[in-house]
């Protein structure tokens, strides 16, 4: 029964965690079935939109893209039953269809999770130049622009899980999943599920605000001619605009891209401003 939703940005690497949960999940099941544990008589069954034969082409028309998420929907309906795991790859980006979706599972009287794949903008776009089948990339900033984040405080994103595709090391959380969705156990508060009570609201709005502030005063010498912008003299924090400029449009992709790196991983307050800074010089650098 239990459903599995990938979300994240195209070519931001779902297929490939989805390959290692499908792998690291079937290691559970084998391991279960020699004692007879919960999960020995499971099964696996991944749903992409390649699977499914839905075409990049179908989110450049809105009448495609409705038919495309009814043909996920028909997908995982279909296949959800008491011993099957469903996986489903895809873009999931509106937050209607993931609550669609969390919906139809708990019809069904079976556990979901969401696991967001998360990876900068422009890694995303270097990425889908090494594929044969790759994504016109003006559909993959069109894409970036109208994705709707989870969010840790509906249910229908709960539990979350998070992973970073471009952070060295990172892995997935396969004990939490395989509690969440197997065992019934909700995941325990860690960095990969949860902001950190001691921040909550606060830390949330101290991000946006202080994240914002920053691109305002990058925004508000623009028309300076770029150079170095003094964020912060006495912190000795300055942004080096590129000598090709840059695009208000593409700070605020910056920002958005920090923020939801940041929201579910807790920093000190007063480190937000430095790490920010430290993270627009890196991506303008690109």
């Amino acid at each position: 029964m239990p459903l599995v939703i990938f979300t994240g940005y195209p070519c931001s690497g779902k297929t490939t965690w989805t390959s290692k949960l499908v792998q690291e999940l079937q290691t559970k099941i084998d391991s279960a079935q020699t004692e007879k544990l919960p999960g020995h008589n499971y099964r696996i069954i991944v749903h992409s939109d390649e699977s499914l034969g839905i075409s990049h082409a179908a989110y450049t028309d809105s009448l495609q893209e409705k038919h495309a998420r009814g043909t996920q929907m028909s997908a995982v309906k279909r296949d959800l039953s008491r011993n099957t795991i469903v996986i489903l790859d895809s873009l999931a980006y509106i937050k209607g269809f993931r609550y669609q979706l969390f919906c139809e599972a708990k019809g069904m009287t079976t556990p979901h999770c969401v696991v967001q794949v998360m990876n900068p903008l422009e890694k995303c776009i270097e990425w889908n130049k090494q594929y044969s089948n790759s994504w016109p990339e003006d559909v993959i900033k069109q894409l970036e622009m109208r994705y709707e984040e989870p969010n840790p405080a509906s249910r229908w994103d709960l539990p979350l899980f998070t992973v970073v595709s471009d952070e060295p090391g990172e892995k997935l959380p396969v004990e939490e999943i395989w509690d969440a969705l197997v065992l019934k156990r909700p995941p325990p508060p860690n960095a990969a599920t949860l902001v950190k009570a001691t921040s909550g609201n606060d830390y949330l709005q101290a991000l946006e605000k202080k994240t914002l502030d920053i691109v305002a005063t990058i925004v508000q010498n623009l028309s300076n001619g770029g150079g170095s912008v003094v964020i912060n003299r006495t912190a000795n924090l300055h942004v080096d605009l590129p000598a090709n400029g840059v695009s208000i449009s593409q700070l605020q992709r910056i920002r958005r891209t920090f923020v939801a790196l940041n929201r579910m991983r807790s920093i000190d307050l007063d480190r937000i401003d430095s790490l920010f800074v430290e993270y627009v010089n890196k991506s303008l650098d690109q």
